[in-house]
């Protein structure tokens, strides 16, 4: 069993974590949990288990590259989708993208000791 240094927080191992920063330089962590896939609705969870078929991807397989884009390729999608050059198949994708990031995306944020030697958490 591996051991942890004295004094870390079980929370502080960063495997399987993406490391970012939010805007005001805040430092966060991302992990995808693709197996909750269940927590997004029917109708969005169909649309996704055809482009999976369609990429040749299993559903867990797919939901974990959705849950993974970064905002920057997103972005690109919702633009096209703004404009409307995406055509509705684009939107109706998109849209069940944006529901299962919010089912299977976990963000943590770096909280400072609120005292001398107090260790920092991810929360």
């Amino acid at each position: 069993m591996p051991r942890r240094r004295s004094g870390a927080h079980p929370a502080d191992d960063n495997t399987g974590w993406t490391m970012d920063r939010l805007r005001d330089g805040t430092p966060i962590r991302t992990k995808v949990h693709p197996e909750r896939i269940d927590q997004v609705c029917d109708h969005h969870r169909a649309v996704l288990a055809e482009e999976a078929r369609n990429r040749g991807m299993t559903l867990p397989e797919y939901v974990g590259w959705v849950g993974a884009m970064p905002k920057s390729q997103l972005h690109v999608y919702r633009d096209r989708v703004r404009s409307g050059s995406g055509g509705p198949r684009l939107a109706e994708v998109y849209d069940a993208w944006l529901s299962a990031r919010m089912a299977v995306r976990e963000m943590q944020t770096l909280q400072r000791g609120w005292g001398p030697g107090e260790p920092d958490r991810w929360i």
